[in-house]
């Protein structure tokens, strides 16, 4: 049992980089004390939300998302009463018996741990944070030793003009662009003024490069057609509608560049070079836990269903 929980305690901890728990807290770690927090609301009690409670509660939030919230006054008051509300429960709360509950007790103590805990490994990959040139080996290393994971399919480029089918009208108005770009007329510019596929529409009807079994069957069969860049496919009916389908380029299969995947290996890289440092850190600490296996089994049984 020992050994299973020591190699479940370290995966959960190592993990946490490569999740993100601990990347607000780090920023914390390295950075210059910032000024005194501003009071933002205040309750009964003498109460307050300062900003730095609301900073905390958006941690958890993605970056474009805070980054929104932060740009809307409205949106900042709302979090602030939220915190409020909570803040004046917990008040409550810590002044009756319920305070005093095991089950109360014993998830404050985890809460604090699970704080103080991510903290300490923030500082960590903040001390052990590798360099650029170390992270760049090790990417390069791992491209070199794992060539298989970076095999290409073979791939084909494309764009289409896609018309959506709403009666024999749809088919005539796809018959129509179509005799206009055998006339000549940019591609591009039709597929941004025509195309119902709002995606690529925006990009002149780019769909770039996808493999054999990405596209719905018509699709593809259309463009397995086409013999070479530039050539236009007549329209093609799909569940979505019907499809001009105009070929631009094919690519064999072959080995990804290290260029083209450097900024995923990269991001793994640095990952993995902290995890590793994690790791350690954990064994280390491993090595002066026991465990009461007599008091666990027994544990077990008692809330077992």
């Amino acid at each position: 049992m020992s050994s299973m929980l020591t190699k479940l305690q370290a995966l959960c901890i190592a993990t946490a980089a490569i999740c993100g728990t601990t990347n607000v807290l780090a920023q914390a770690v390295v950075t210059p004390p910032a000024p005194a927090p501003a009071i933002l609301a205040r309750g009964p009690s003498g109460l307050v939300i300062t900003s730095a409670d609301v900073s905390a509660d958006m941690a958890r939030l993605p970056e474009e998302t805070r980054r929104i919230i932060q740009g809307k006054p409205e949106s900042l008051q709302q979090i602030a009463s939220n915190l409020m509300v909570r803040r004046v429960l917990a008040m409550e709360t810590s002044q009756s018996a319920l305070a005093q509950s095991p089950a109360v007790v014993a998830t404050l103590g985890l809460a604090r741990d699970r704080v103080l805990s991510d903290a300490r490994l923030a500082q960590m990959d903040a001390q052990n944070a590798p360099s650029d040139a170390a992270i760049e080996n090790y990417a390069r290393q791992v491209y070199l030793t794992n060539p298989e994971k970076f095999t290409r399919p073979a791939q084909t480029r494309a764009r289409h003009i896609l018309i959506t089918k709403t009666g024999p009208e749809s088919l005539q108005k796809a018959n129509d662009l179509l005799n206009q770009l055998k006339g000549g007329a940019s591609f591009e510019d039709l597929a941004k003024a025509n195309s119902a596929d709002p995606g690529s529409a925006a990009r002149g009807g780019d769909l770039g490069f996808f493999s054999a079994g990405n596209m719905v069957r018509p699709f593809e069969d259309a463009v397995n057609k086409l013999a070479k860049p530039g050539d236009l496919s007549e329209p093609i009916e799909s569940q979505f509608g019907y499809h001009i389908i105009r070929l631009e380029e094919r690519r064999a299969q072959g080995r990804q560049s290290f260029d083209e995947v450097r900024v995923q290996l990269v991001g793994e890289a640095r990952n993995a070079i902290l995890t590793e440092a994690r790791l350690l850190k954990v064994q280390a600490m491993m090595k002066d836990i026991s465990f009461d296996e007599a008091s666990i089994g027994a544990f077990s049984k008692s809330v077992a269903p």
